[in-house]
């Protein structure tokens, strides 16, 4: 009973924050488009199709680091934790595929102009593929937002934020220095979204499993050694 109350608790927060968040999106296009028609021209605002897959590592950030010690104090288990937040970040990210495939079946120009996926592979995929893509594109961002929190709870901000500066500075160092290594990075991402000779459809989505997947497990690791105090 008390993880089913810690997921009502947490569930209804994050899709309260994402319904707020696609209201004030809808609110920008919306007066976007008035602006357009008064003009007699048709403006667009493409990147907003980019903006959930940031909204949701930030709503895991909060959440993770905020709810944490509230939970525990409650009686759940570190794993119970982790289950509460996965779940309830899930609720949150079905919620905005949910909100992406009533828009593209109700708004004419949403596929053209803000869909990222059917944008990126073609509006014969439809809103099925296109909730899909988003809710897993946005799982696999929530889970690198829960890592990073758990890893900055564990050890720290400042050891958690210079180690993934050294590892961005590393790769960027051998990108540039090692011959072929920014070609066959770009090419193995290009794959890996699906593009390119040999690619399949379903390598973005399963590239989102697996990140979403890899996101979980460490956090789950790191949460098991997290001083609450």
């Amino acid at each position: 009973m008390k993880l089913k109350a810690a997921i009502r608790y947490q569930a209804v927060e994050l899709v309260q924050s994402a319904a707020v968040f696609c209201l004030i999106i809808g609110a920008i296009i919306a007066a976007v488009a008035l602006i357009g028609l008064t003009k007699g021209a048709y403006l667009s605002v493409p990147n907003m199709g980019f903006l959930p897959y940031f909204l949701m590592p930030l709503l895991a950030l909060s959440t993770f680091q905020g709810d944490i010690r509230f939970l525990m104090q409650m009686g759940l288990t570190r794993p119970q934790v982790i289950a509460s937040t996965v779940a309830s970040l899930g609720a949150a990210y079905l919620f905005l595929g949910l909100v992406e495939a009533a828009c593209v079946i109700l708004v004419s120009f949403w596929p053209q102009m803000q869909s990222l996926y059917l944008m990126s592979y073609g509006l014969s995929n439809g809103p099925a593929l296109d909730f899909l893509f988003m809710a897993l594109g946005c799982a696999a961002t929530s889970g690198a937002g829960l890592a990073f929190a758990a890893l900055q709870m564990r050890f720290g901000t400042r050891r958690v934020v210079l180690a993934c500066a050294a590892l961005v500075l590393v790769g960027l160092t051998i990108l540039t220095n090692v011959e072929g290594a920014a070609w066959a990075f770009a090419g193995t991402m290009f794959w890996l979204l699906g593009f390119g000779e040999g690619a399949s459809l379903a390598n973005p989505f399963l590239l989102f499993a697996v990140v979403t997947a890899l996101g979980v497990l460490v956090a789950w690791a790191a949460v098991r050694r997290i001083e609450v105090r």
